[in-house]
């Protein structure tokens, strides 16, 4: 099967995405112990340009990424299954034993990760929910739809309740000043993993200072910090995300079975089509995370509180995968003309090696502001606004497509693809062995 260089384009994008979301766990390492800060706490009050373009800097990455970029990662996840397995069938494998060698490697690959670079790593979740889906994998189209749908409902409507059960709560005065500005909830922070509340000034900047002496220190005290936060965050990634990145599973092997996106960029769907699906897709969804977007960054002299921090949290939910939909066709709309080819050639390398450079993303962020990055005069955590946060996502992404089109044109795959892949297929080659 000829490999389809849009999925790789796409997965290109989604790694944009995820940078722009996961960068503000690095830089205000306080956002993973339950506080939501992008900085913008300095000076309370301030209205200079620089505050402003700070603001819209962290409304930006709320509203444009946050829910959506994982959304369309677990999708195309999802939708590597289905090729993965095709692949195995044609080659007259077993896609069980090629699957669960390669889940085996990512929860490997996710507990180092996790440990060590960001506690918000999305591979050991991906590989206990690919178990889930292999066991899975001939379920009918339309209970894996309905299964989808019920997925991403339940967990959205459940966080926006529980956010405005916490509102009223709070308007009622039956929860006191401290809970009311709490430090967490069953929520998205800026990547879906689980932020909550902020607290109240004086202890917020107080978590801030402790997170970031901790993060920056020693090397015990780091490691002590991603232990302890890792622990923490690991579990409500699966409980929180887990269902809707599993939504977004199913749904992608729901289209790889269709051949969906082939069909698309063949032309099988016209442009009319396409673009109704799309505009109320962006509509919809764009207005819920701009509203939601506007609940945690709109005012920056006043802190939200829990409640709105939640029911944010729940829009986001809810509004990711929509939009999430309307950024793919779009995205498949330009790609299938040809006056949009050097988009697909500048953007599908970096998707190709999409886990070397997610990898490599944390590992760079990692070193730049934490203590890992000392030697180097580094460590930069709590010590950027976020607009020059904004800059380094722009600059590391675009580095990433740069390199990635260096690396493929001296290796076939990314430097963690070629051994995760050797570990996938080496139980083929000792079944192929002659003393086998």
């Amino acid at each position: 099967m000829e490999r389809l260089h849009a999925v790789d384009a796409l997965r290109a994008l989604a790694l944009l995405g995820i940078l722009a979301v996961n960068i503000w766990y690095f830089a205000f390492p306080e956002n993973l112990t339950g506080a939501r800060s992008a900085g913008l706490d300095a000076e309370p009050g301030a209205q200079s340009a620089g505050t402003l373009a700070d603001q819209w800097v962290a409304f930006g990455a709320t509203a444009i990424f946050e829910g959506k970029s994982y959304v369309i990662f677990s999708f195309l996840f999802g939708l590597s299954f289905v090729l993965q397995w095709s692949s195995a069938h044609r080659a007259g494998r077993s896609e069980v034993s090629r699957s669960v060698r390669r889940f085996v490697g990512l929860v490997i690959l996710g507990l180092l990760h996790g440990i060590f670079l960001f506690v918000g790593d999305i591979l050991l979740a991906y590989a206990v929910l690919g178990f889930a889906l292999l066991g899975m994998r001939h379920i009918r189209t339309r209970t894996a739809l309905l299964l989808a749908a019920a997925l991403w409902g339940v967990v959205a409507l459940a966080i926006l309740g529980l956010g405005a059960l916490t509102m009223w709560f709070e308007s009622s005065g039956m929860m006191d000043a401290a809970m009311m500005s709490g430090t967490g909830a069953d929520g998205a922070g800026l990547d879906g993993t689980g932020s909550g509340g902020s607290a109240p000034t004086s202890a917020l900047l107080a978590s801030s200072e402790e997170a970031r002496a901790a993060y920056t220190g020693s090397l015990g005290s780091y490691l002590g910090f991603q232990l302890s936060a890792y622990a923490l965050i690991a579990p409500s990634l699966l409980i929180g995300q887990g269902p809707v990145a599993f939504a977004a599973f199913l749904l992608g092997l729901v289209v790889g079975r269709m051949r969906l996106l082939e069909r698309v960029i063949a032309g099988e769907f016209t442009t009319a089509r396409l673009v109704s699906i799309m505009v109320p897709a962006l509509a919809v969804g764009g207005t819920l995370s701009a509203v939601a977007a506007w609940m945690v960054w709109g005012t920056p002299d006043q802190a939200s509180g829990l409640g709105q921090q939640t029911l944010s949290a729940g829009l986001i939910f809810f509004a990711g995968p929509i939009q999430a939909t309307g950024y793919v066709v779009g995205t498949l709309l330009l790609l299938r003309h040809r006056a949009f080819g050097w988009l697909l050639r500048l953007l599908a390398p970096a998707g190709r090696m999409s886990l070397s450079n997610y990898l490599g993303q944390s590992l760079v962020l990692a070193v730049t502001f934490s203590v890992l990055g000392a030697p180097f005069g580094l460590g930069l955590a709590g010590q950027l606004s976020a607009s020059q946060v904004g800059a380094v996502v722009v600059v590391l992404w675009l580095l990433q497509l740069g390199l990635s089109q260096l690396w493929l044109r001296f290796f076939a795959r990314g430097p963690v693809e070629m051994p995760l892949r050797a570990w996938t297929y080496a139980g083929n080659a000792r079944q192929n062995h002659p003393s086998a």
